[in-house]
């Protein structure tokens, strides 16, 4: 899958969002960081999904950042949900 505008949008806002929560330093965080591995807890699941679907328009249960635990396979889910659209 290539990268598109929507995609980068949505790689740079979950990393300002990842590294607010987990106080991590954003090189820190790639596409292979395990949302867990990182300190990601279910209530910041729960707040950063309303982030994303205020933002990008498209919803899901928090539980989807555990069921796509990396940050790829959640960008992944969060394209598929935008080209739904």
């Amino acid at each position: 899958m290539t990268d598109s505008p929507a995609r980068s949008e949505v790689a740079a806002f979950l990393t300002k969002r990842l590294t607010e929560i987990t106080k991590q330093d954003p090189s820190m965080i790639t596409g292979s960081s395990v949302f867990v591995e990182m300190g990601v807890q279910s209530i910041d699941a729960v707040l950063l999904c309303g982030e994303v679907e205020d933002k990008f328009g498209v919803e899901f249960d928090p539980a989807s950042i555990f069921e796509h635990d990396t940050l790829d396979n959640f960008m992944g889910l969060i394209d598929e949900r935008i080209a739904a659209q």
